[in-house]
């Protein structure tokens, strides 16, 4: 999801979770794989109010659970309408996973929601089925998520297109058998995904 359907701003979060107390947010917060309890949240360590008690441990006070969502939510942009609507046309031909290292702070409080969209649709409207870190306790670019994503899905990887912006995610996809799209944070991967389909 982030950095190919929505944008990824590290820069921005880290100054938001600054703000509500966890000055070491840098060391923290990765574009790709985060660290310490952000990690963990990811992995499906630990769950939404373990996290927030554990934050407020970490900065030495007690934050609103308002204010971290509100962090949160700031590492990623709206999804434009041009992508939600290719997403659209391309899954009336073909089925759409979404593989994504995620928390469920950020899916609950947004993606789920009809805040996700212009359109006032939730994310999982846009896909067969979501694959999200948190609840297969694993993480990119580790195989074990990939592999489970495969058996649960029934997919031929050899059949299959996976895009990331994720260097290391695209080289484990590609051991795998999958064919592969690296897209770049922000940019506009559609010209270059329907020419990889149309071949």
């Amino acid at each position: 999801m982030g950095g190919v359907l929505v944008d990824v701003h590290r820069e921005r979060a880290i100054a938001a979770f600054k703000a509500i107390g966890v000055t070491d947010a840098g060391l923290l917060i990765d574009s790709y794989h985060h660290k310490g309890l952000f990690l963990d949240i990811e992995n499906g360590d630990i769950d939404t109010e373990g996290f927030c008690r554990l934050l407020g441990e970490h900065a030495g006070r007690n934050i609103p659970g308002h204010d971290i969502e509100q962090a949160w939510r700031s590492i990623v942009s709206d999804p434009p309408a041009y992508k939600l609507d290719y997403l659209t046309e391309l899954r009336m031909t073909h089925s759409l996973f979404l593989l994504s290292n995620n928390n469920p702070i950020l899916m609950d409080s947004w993606a789920f929601t009809n805040r996700f969209s212009s359109a006032g649709r939730p994310l999982t409207d846009y896909f067969d089925k979501l694959y999200l870190s948190y609840q297969m306790k694993c993480t990119k670019p580790g195989t074990l998520i990939f592999k489970k994503m495969i058996l649960d899905s029934g997919i031929q990887p050899s059949e299959s297109l996976f895009i990331d912006d994720g260097p290391h995610n695209i080289e484990t996809a590609r051991t795998l058998g999958f064919q592969t799209c690296l897209a770049q944070n922000g940019e506009d991967w559609r010209e270059d995904l329907s020419a990889i389909i149309r071949k």
